[in-house]
């Protein structure tokens, strides 16, 4: 068995490993679209939809033989297999050959496919496949063994891949201080990946950005939204988060739940907490005592454009609160927020001295250019609380899951840190 790190060894995100076996089988671990552009700085917006030939040329795809449909090899994969639904890791998947197929767990699928319904403009993987439960996924002569990891993304994988007698270990992106923190612990016992040969494990908290992840785990997260829902009583508390990560969205809810709020949720959010409640019974849904809808006439318009207007007006039936509403009674409520300017617009008639304003991503996206949130809060006098706990373990975890594995070889993957090894001291550490 052979890997290639075509992309994510010395940056963090645009991930996309090749195992190759003996007998000629290859897949890809990851086809994810680079964060930062190679100028430094942002892509431009819908980079990632742009003509493969160019992407190849410009280096944004590395140009992996056999993948992409100008390739007369194609497709010369026998599959893609993602890690998590997160763009950095599946972002440039819809660029290889129709008849690979794409692989993910449940939860993967289920957040990438919402985007038919609220990014119709964006495309997609042409195949997509859902990753086994309990067993390996066999393509010729390799296993792919999905193991359940804590991340931001719901329902993220690592990925076991044994052939030719040897064993590769992929972490993906994971942590151990989220509300699925026992999937980590299960790791570092799971007699299936002591040993391995390889293990490509992430290491983004090493790296410059390291100290920007927020707090120590997503229960503090919750408390801290708890402390600041009381202490402003009479504000409305606007939680900016991402709408496909649940782990935040259980903590909104509970924190609204301890400090007697109502929490507001808009159609995209709850779209995707529907679409992913068969994964567990903790998330929540806005059919629950305690939940409203936000109505934004963008997403409405995508709801309509699918066919699913039924499922507009049962979100309407259920609860609905309207702008008026919040303007009205700004501490009822905790909202999860969009980061987008039609969401200021709202705060502008609730009033900026009744925003509580929670920032609950990582602290980069704050200070990049065009931030509607920062600009608003700067033009206003509005003080933004940091509340976030960060999708990536901290070192002194990624030390305990080395040691546990005591791989033959350990490589660091999404990471701009420039000596891993030498930040996670242990025995098993290698470069």
């Amino acid at each position: 068995m052979r890997y290639t790190i075509h992309r994510g060894q010395h940056e963090i995100g645009g991930m996309c490993i090749e195992v190759a076996t003996n007998d000629g089988t290859r897949i890809l671990l990851d086809l994810g679209m680079p964060l930062v552009a190679p100028g430094g700085g942002d892509f431009p917006r819908d980079t990632q939809q742009r003509p493969t030939d160019e992407l190849i040329a410009e280096g944004i795809l590395s140009d992996v033989a056999g993948v992409f449909p100008s390739d007369p090899s194609a497709p010369g994969v026998a599959a893609i297999i993602l890690t998590h639904s997160h763009l950095d890791h599946y972002g440039l998947a819809h660029h290889a050959h129709p008849e690979i197929p794409v692989y993910g767990s449940e939860g993967t699928i289920s957040v990438i496919e919402v985007g038919r319904v609220f990014f119709p403009d964006g495309t997609l993987p042409a195949d997509l496949r859902r990753l086994p439960d309990g067993a390996p996924l066999r393509l010729g002569g390799l296993a792919v063994t999905a193991i359940p990891v804590d991340h931001a993304a719901p329902d993220s994988r690592a990925l076991l891949i044994e052939a030719d007698g040897q064993r590769l270990l992929y972490t993906g992106d994971l942590r151990a201080h989220g509300r699925t923190g026992f999937r980590f612990e299960n790791m570092l016992t799971d007699a299936r990946l002591t040993g391995v040969d390889w293990l490509l494990v992430e290491g983004t908290t090493l790296g410059s950005s390291g100290g920007s992840h927020g707090l120590t785990s997503e229960a503090d997260v919750e408390d801290q939204l708890v402390r600041l829902a009381r202490e402003r009583a009479d504000s409305m508390l606007a939680v900016v988060a991402s709408g496909q990560n649940a782990d935040r969205l259980v903590s909104c809810y509970r924190a609204a739940r301890r400090s007697r709020r109502l929490l507001v949720i808009d159609p995209y959010q709850a779209y995707v907490l529907m679409k992913l409640a068969p994964l567990s019974k903790s998330i929540p849904q806005f059919t629950w005592e305690g939940v409203r809808v936000a109505f934004s006439p963008y997403q409405v318009d995508r709801l309509k454009d699918a066919g699913m207007m039924d499922l507009v007006y049962e979100m309407r039936d259920h609860g609905k609160a309207g702008t008026d509403d919040l303007a009205a009674h700004p501490g009822k409520y905790l909202a999860c927020c969009r980061g987008g300017y039609g969401m200021t617009k709202v705060f502008d008639k609730v009033g900026p001295d009744r925003v509580a304003l929670v920032w609950s991503m990582w602290s980069g996206y704050w200070t990049r250019e065009g931030c509607a949130m920062r600009e608003w809060a700067e033009a206003h006098g509005v003080e933004a609380q940091f509340i976030h706990s960060g999708g990536h373990a901290w070192p002194e975890d990624l030390r305990r899951l080395v040691d546990a594995i005591a791989a033959k070889h350990t490589v660091w993957v999404h990471t701009d840190c420039e000596d891993p090894a030498g930040q996670v001291s242990g025995k098993a550490v290698a470069q």
